[in-house]
């Protein structure tokens, strides 16, 4: 019996859906309004005699490893995962959960490095200043974890190492690098922000050079966790985790391109804002979203490398079959400046959005 068998056999397909979404018994199945697309009558079936779920509305149906990996956006070796630990089901070595120690350890590990940036920034109050004249509010400071890595050459190893981990395992999960004179720090006198998955697992961190008008030499803007066991910037979307409710319930994508932009939008009450995390759009982002939605709008730069990114992005995106629009961003500037001065300009900027032809003919016909 293969482990997903195991897992069907312990875990009752109602009873796993019930605990996202509301099912009312139909006969001899269960039925619901379906979490994949607006209606008002339900078209969403649960069959327990064959393990199954279906929706008339959309057509989408599968099993529980399909529901969890439509309502999660995750693929399924970690839905395998997932329902694994729950029921208890061991995976053996050479299987998909070959490396879950591995992972496990390395999360636990970016988790404890998160607390200690949070905990930083409870002390810098020149830090919390600027972050509040970008105009992120306490909440939404906390919401998204935003913390601060002091400057120090070894000020986070320490700590971990402290907890019981290694400098091996600091350089695994991408907060160490070693030099010629041993490892050191990675992120130093930066702000944070957080990397969460779809579960909301730290699974890297993305860091702004602090104090923002610090010289050229003394590092790049921002900095990213490198390649890792659990990171890969070309399928991971920054947000995502926080936006996937409201992606399903609009039915509809905001892409922009940095942190700030995407936590502002989200502050704003765009909350089904994503954004790329230190490359260009993906094929693979455009999946993840596709489970959600198929409508995307991109909220990128309008310079030349910001239409020329669109233009990218709007092609992958009629690959996938997306109904794709583009919003005009006024006067250059991007999303978190335009939400600062007034958010109410920006939820009517992505509410104007334009069908992809008709902006690019703006653009063309602006010069």
């Amino acid at each position: 019996m293969t482990p997903a068998e195991q897992i069907k056999g312990r875990l009752d397909i109602v009873s796993f859906i019930q605990g996202y979404i509301k099912l009312e018994k139909a006969g001899i199945n269960y039925k619901a309004r379906c979490p994949f697309h607006g209606e008002k009558t339900p078209s969403f079936f649960v069959s327990p005699a064959r393990d199954g779920w279906h929706c008339f509305g959309c057509g989408k149906g599968g099993d529980m490893f399909t529901f969890l990996m439509e309502m999660e956006g995750i693929e399924f070796p970690e839905a395998l995962r997932i329902l694994a630990e729950r029921t208890g089901v061991e995976l053996k070595a050479g299987g998909p959960g070959e490396d879950r120690s591995q992972k496990t350890k390395l999360l636990a590990v970016l988790e404890e490095a998160t607390r200690f940036f949070e905990s930083n920034l409870k002390h810098e109050e020149e830090v919390k200043r600027y972050l509040k004249e970008r105009g992120l509010s306490d909440e939404t400071i906390s919401s998204f974890r935003i913390g601060f890595a002091p400057d120090g050459w070894r000020t986070l190893s320490e700590h971990i190492k402290r907890q019981g981990y290694t400098d091996e395992e600091l350089e695994q999960a991408g907060l160490a690098v070693q030099g010629s004179k041993g490892a050191y720090d990675r992120f130093r006198s930066r702000i944070i922000f957080p990397l969460e998955d779809a579960l909301g697992r730290v699974i890297g961190f993305g860091g702004r050079i602090f104090p923002p008008n610090a010289k050229a030499e003394e590092g790049a803007k921002y900095i990213n966790t490198p390649q890792t066991a659990l990171y890969d910037k070309s399928r991971f979307l920054y947000g995502f985790n926080k936006a996937k409710t409201a992606i399903r319930t609009a039915r509809h994508t905001v892409v922009v391109e940095g942190y700030m932009d995407c936590i502002l939008s989200h502050q704003a009450g765009v909350a089904q804002t994503v954004a790329v995390s230190g490359t260009a759009l993906t094929s693979s982002h455009l999946s993840m979203m596709r489970r959600l939605a198929d409508a995307v709008t991109f909220a990128f730069d309008v310079d030349k490398a910001g239409i020329d990114a669109s233009r990218r992005a709007v092609n992958l995106a009629y690959e996938q079959e997306f109904h794709v629009r583009v919003a005009d961003i006024e006067g250059g500037k991007d999303p978190a400046d335009i939400v600062l001065q007034d958010s109410r300009a920006w939820i009517k900027m992505v509410d104007d959005s334009m069908e992809s032809i008709q902006f690019f003919l703006k653009k063309a016909t602006e010069g």
